[in-house]
């Protein structure tokens, strides 16, 4: 079973269990359009509930109306043209403040991850260290810059695989440059991305600088995407909303940050502990239920591994705990929502002859939207889940009869960010890391200690 952090014994952990219960007791309030220093709303509402327990609302949020979003990139365009001479020095002085909260209550962004996403407590907290990682390194690069100049309005276009650290860092990115900012997050967990707006509007951010808007419907980002007066696009999760964006005409010298969820792919060839193998698979595949922006949802295994490989998954799935994920023995915990739990069970529906191991039933759960994983093999070959990316927590299992076909199986996927190997060999590392060319690699390790945010590199942002 994949090791779990119990945070109950340590102050980290009761204070974290502090700040879910100051979470829960928050205020519940109508979630405005935000553009221009203006709070916009179009009376088309929707709630948004956790995924952890349909019992949970945060409150009120407005369906942007025809219009809304090209009002919001003109409101960046025009203070763009003040923000950019803003002196740097000075831009810092908004995002240190920033940074100082973020790293004085980190515990309580993690319970807000946390409630907002279904995330468990790890990957919580890792959303928000990432993020004070890349701001700090952000406010040290940004003097370095010189005479570099700002590109203009940037769109920040996010969903729930990576719901604070990714939109949150691109944006303070784009901002430190001297860029605008229209942000898009998640329809399903926009609330940490809310705050954030939230803090920066009570630190005296230019009205105009960062502008926020949530769509429902999802009709807005092909809007923002395709705005001409748009120059840079950071897009980071998975969903079609994003993956779409790959088909859009846009102009030759528009800026793209893909941070696009992908198969993550993994190769387990003669490992020197094939428990430990198996264990970060699992970590690897199933953690926040599939859903991490490195989550592995193909492994290759040769032949001659395939019997102890599956003994060992076989057993190993059986521990795994799916629940509420505020309880610190949880593994991993809901789907982000309904819509994700129904693509599920009708993609297990279609494979169930292919199940070959699959984690305990789950009790007593407070939603629909936690389901069990499961690890499939030996699908036919035209079935779409051995080259696309689900998205959730669905393990494919393809047997190879060589390591060679290992490695054309691995390029014979949709990769994503990242491909991993697990294997005691240092020949096969070394031609691993040499063949192939995902932008990060994971070796002998789960996927899990991927953090979000690939691109930090802040003169991105400039000319």
């Amino acid at each position: 079973m994949p090791e779990i952090t119990d945070f109950q014994t340590t102050e980290e952990g009761r204070q974290y269990e502090r700040d879910i219960m100051l979470v829960l007791q928050g205020e519940k309030k109508d979630y405005p359009s935000y553009f221009g220093g203006m709070k916009v709303a179009s009376g088309n509402e929707f709630p948004v509930f956790s995924p952890i327990d349909p019992s949970i609302r945060f409150g009120i949020f407005q369906e942007p109306e025809e219009g809304i979003m090209v009002e919001a990139v003109s409101a960046a365009v025009k203070a763009f043209e003040t923000w950019s001479k803003v002196p740097v020095d000075e831009r810092v002085k908004y995002f240190e403040m920033a940074l100082k909260v973020f790293q004085a209550r980190r515990s309580y962004y993690a319970a807000a991850v946390t409630v907002s996403s279904g995330m468990v407590r790890e990957d919580a907290l890792q959303e928000v260290d990432r993020l004070i990682e890349v701001v700090t390194k952000a406010i040290e690069d940004v003097k370095a810059l010189g005479r570099k100049r700002p590109v203009g309005v940037w769109a920040v276009l996010s969903a729930h695989n990576s719901p604070f650290a990714s939109p949150v860092s691109y944006a303070v990115m784009a901002m430190l440059a001297g860029n605008t900012v229209v942000m898009c997050p998640s329809k399903y967990c926009p609330t940490p991305v809310y705050m954030f707006y939230e803090l920066m509007e009570k630190y005296g951010l230019p009205d105009g600088v960062l502008n926020l808007v949530v769509d429902r419907k999802d009709k807005s980002t092909e809007e923002l995407a395709n705005d001409m007066r748009v120059m840079g696009i950071a897009a980071t999760g998975s969903g079609e909303r994003l993956e779409d964006l790959m088909f859009l005409q846009v102009d030759d010298e528009l800026k793209f940050i893909n941070e696009i969820k992908g198969m993550n792919p993994a190769i387990v060839y003669r490992p020197s502990d094939m428990k430990a193998a198996v264990r970060d698979v699992l970590s690897s595949a199933f953690s926040y239920s599939g859903q991490k922006l490195f989550s592995c949802s193909k492994v290759i295994v040769t032949a001659d591994d395939q019997k102890k490989f599956m003994e060992v998954l076989t057993e190993q799935m059986k521990d795994l705990k799916i629940a509420d994920p505020v309880d610190d023995t949880t593994f991993s915990g809901p789907l982000i929502g309904e819509v994700a739990a129904k693509r599920f069970n009708e993609l297990s529906m279609e494979v169930m002859p292919f199940i070959v191991a699959k984690a305990s039933p789950i009790i007593d759960a407070p939603g629909k939207n936690y389901v069990s994983p499961i690890a499939v093999s030996g699908l036919d070959e035209d079935n779409e889940l051995n080259y696309m990316d689900s998205g959730l927590p669905i393990l494919n299992i393809r047997v190879v009869d060589s390591l060679d076909s290992a490695f054309l199986e691995l390029q014979d996927s949709e990769c994503g960010l990242s491909a991993g190997l697990f294997s005691k060999d240092p020949k096969v590392i070394d031609r691993f890391k040499k063949e192939v060319e995902d932008k990060l690699l994971y070796i002998n390790t789960s996927s899990r200690t991927l953090a979000p945010v690939v691109e930090t590199d802040i003169g991105m942002f400039v000319n």
